[in-house]
């Protein structure tokens, strides 16, 4: 009995929620949910609106002080091992997604480009 496409697609979608870097991203973000660091991301997404929003007066108003409460936030969101840790594992999915998409599409056309870059 042959397989239909949504059926094979299906299969996939499963295989890849079994792999152990889809496991160890979803273990990953759980860490995010804390709330020191929902609090942490949500001040500094609040900030850089904030900054975005100024940032037409920046000629007539001192954003320094705003600036320097963004570069602290960063600072600190950088230096959060759960942040840092849960950033590896996406990029370590994203890299596997990709060699699936070039094994799943590559074949098709040799005029689609399936590089991650755009020019």
């Amino acid at each position: 009995m042959q397989q239909s496409m949504e059926e094979i697609l299906d299969k996939l979608v499963k295989e890849i929620k079994l792999d152990q870097r889809y496991l160890e991203y979803i273990d990953a973000e759980k860490k995010l949910h804390t709330k020191d660091i929902e609090c942490m991301l949500k001040e500094y997404q609040e900030k850089l609106n904030e900054y975005e929003d100024l940032k037409k007066y920046d000629r007539y108003i001192d954003n320094n002080q705003l600036k320097e409460e963004i570069k602290s936030l960063k600072k600190q969101i950088g230096c959060n091992n759960d942040i840092l840790d849960y950033y590896r594992k996406y990029h370590c999915l994203n890299d596997f997604l990709e060699e699936i998409t070039k094994i799943v599409f590559g074949n098709i056309s040799n005029q689609l480009d399936l590089s991650p870059y755009k020019l």
